[in-house]
């Protein structure tokens, strides 16, 4: 019996480009793209790979951060339940509004004003 496996890449998200004659089109990282207005093709192999993975490590370092607040949030409040022997729903429910209501909107403004100060890289058409 002959098994397959398959590996997927995980991919960043894709580049926005910018042709000159004004068509913008998104690419993921590595790939190639021809303007379908103009004939300009843009390659975004240009961009150095450690700026573009320095990017996504950024990212990658808020999603943990968040995650791990999260699971650590959770694992307290279930170790208490279990510690104390009762019920804590409601302490469940507070801990999750706190989360969804105070944590969160702030990590989306610390991400969306980090992702606003990427680096940006001016690419040749070849």
């Amino acid at each position: 019996m002959r098994v397959a496996v398959y590996h997927r890449a995980v991919k960043g998200p894709p580049i926005t480009v910018r042709c000159d004659c004004g068509a913008v089109q998104h690419i993921p990282y590595g790939e190639s793209w021809t303007c379908p207005s103009c004939g300009r093709r843009w390659d975004t192999a240009q961009i150095p790979a450690e700026e573009y993975e320095g990017v996504m490590r950024g990212m990658r370092h808020y999603r943990i951060q968040a995650m791990w607040l999260g699971s650590g949030i959770g694992l307290v409040v279930v170790l208490l339940a279990i510690i104390t022997d009762r019920p804590l729903f409601p302490l469940a429910l507070i801990a999750m509004a706190g989360w969804w209501l105070v944590y969160m909107p702030q990590w989306r403004r610390k991400v969306r004003a980090a992702a606003r100060n990427l680096p940006s890289w001016k690419l040749r058409s070849g």
